[in-house]
């Protein structure tokens, strides 16, 4: 199990309220040892609790590190046919929508989601001798309740199945061909706009659902033969609703 599940933290810096309520850094990481403690800013001669995770980043780094640290090696595995998930957990407004969304300057801190679709059609590009067949999905959960953000109708509620060969699966849901980066940014930014928001007393346009922008990448060797055999790896990058309770934020 820990070679298969990783855990890493990411803190971020101070936001502009909470600088002006006076806040101050009780939490201090140390990349090398990747661990992260925390002291009791009302009791200061009391000892920190520390934390030892896969990976600990602190206000300083940037995402580009974390995906070639954390994600790549999971994009790797989707492209030889398994499946990977990268998932951002975390109270609203501490940076989850910021790590796998991203900005685009500066360049470092452009997100996971468009570092992976990168990293996939760049692979793509490269291998002559495999044939590629990429699909794109994106589904949310709000309210205990499933819709389609690529679908005809985003407000249709959609049915959760479980099949003995797919497993777990959405039916209808709606799946996408994609040829590059750009098809693959279309369709994020047409959910993203279809996404359930509201603001919160700590983000102005918090995401109160969790989303699955799902990449099913098929791959064929172009050798031929009878033994010829399809390879399906899935990677789906997901951004959970805030952690807190409501009443916390609002």
């Amino acid at each position: 199990m820990a070679e298969s599940v990783k855990v890493i933290v990411r803190c971020r810096p101070m936001n502009r309220r909470e600088k002006d309520l006076k806040c101050e850094t009780c939490l201090s990481v140390d990349s090398k040892t990747m661990q992260c403690s925390i002291r009791n800013p009302a009791d200061k001669s009391s000892p920190p609790k520390t934390f030892t995770y896969d990976g600990s980043y602190f206000v300083d780094s940037v995402t580009e590190d974390i995906y070639n640290e954390i994600a790549l090696p999971i994009v790797e595995g989707v492209l030889e046919g398994y499946n990977g998930t990268v998932f951002a957990y975390g109270q609203t407004g501490c940076g989850k929508s910021f790590t796998m969304q991203g900005i685009r300057d500066p360049p470092t801190q452009r997100g996971i989601i468009p570092r992976a679709f990168e990293h996939i059609f760049e692979a793509v590009a490269t291998d002559q001798n495999t044939k590629y067949l990429v699909h794109a999905s994106y589904l949310e959960i709000y309210n205990e309740e499933i819709r389609d953000l690529l679908g005809k109708d985003a407000k249709k509620k959609l049915n959760l199945h479980e099949h003995p060969d797919k497993g777990v699966h959405v039916p209808e849901l709606s799946m996408h061909p994609v040829h590059n980066v750009d098809e693959c940014e279309i369709l994020m930014e047409k959910g993203w706009d279809n996404r359930s928001t509201g603001a919160t007393l700590m983000n102005q346009d918090s995401s109160r659902s969790h989303s699955i922008f799902t990449i099913t990448i098929e791959m064929m060797k172009k050798s031929g033969g009878e033994n010829e055999h399809i390879r399906q790896g899935k990677l789906n990058l997901v951004d959970l609703a805030g952690s807190e309770r409501q009443a916390k934020t609002g």
